[in-house]
C-alpha cells in the first residue's frame, strides 16, 4: 500500500479502562517523508493521552532485522527503520517482534539462500 492508512480505535474495556487499539499499515518505504508524517502524528495522539493504554500493530514498514537487500535501497530501508527506532524510543513504548521474518520475498533470489526478509509486522504497547 504505497500510502498507508491508520485505523484508530478508542474503547472501553469491560473494568472501565480507556484503551486505544491502532492497526497501522504504514506507507511503502519508498516514501519516508510521508511515513515520517503518519508517525508524527501517531505521537501527537499518542501524546494527548499519555496515561491511556494502548495497543498499536499492523505492517509498519520498517525492520530492526533485514537480510539480503541490495546496497542500492540501503538508504532508503535505513532512513525508515531509524524513523520506527526513534518513534518507539519517543513514545517510551514496548516493542514486540515476530522471531521470524514476516516478510519475505521468495522470487528476489536465485537460491533460498538469497531470499530478501524482513520483520515488517509489529506490535507496541
Amino acid at each position: 500500500m504505497a500510502h498507508g492508512r491508520v485505523l484508530w480505535h478508542d474503547a472501553m474495556t469491560h473494568e472501565g479502562e480507556h484503551i486505544s487499539i491502532i492497526n497501522i499499515h504504514q506507507a511503502t518505504a519508498t516514501r519516508p517523508d510521508l511515513q515520517r508524517r503518519v508517525n508524527t502524528h501517531i505521537q501527537a495522539e499518542m501524546k494527548k493521552s499519555e496515561v491511556r493504554q494502548r495497543i498499536m500493530g499492523g505492517d509498519l514498514n520498517a525492520a530492526t532485522s533485514r537480510t539480503e537487500y541490495s546496497s542500492s535501497t540501503k538508504s532508503h530501508f535505513e532512513k525508515v527503520d531509524n524513523q520506527f527506532q526513534e518513534i518507539i524510543q519517543r513514545t517510551g513504548a514496548s516493542l514486540i517482534e515476530s522471531e521470524a521474518h514476516t516478510c519475505k520475498d521468495l522470487m528476489g533470489g536465485a537460491s533460498l539462500d538469497d531470499i530478501k526478509s524482513a520483520t515488517l509486522d509489529h506490535i507496541i504497547t
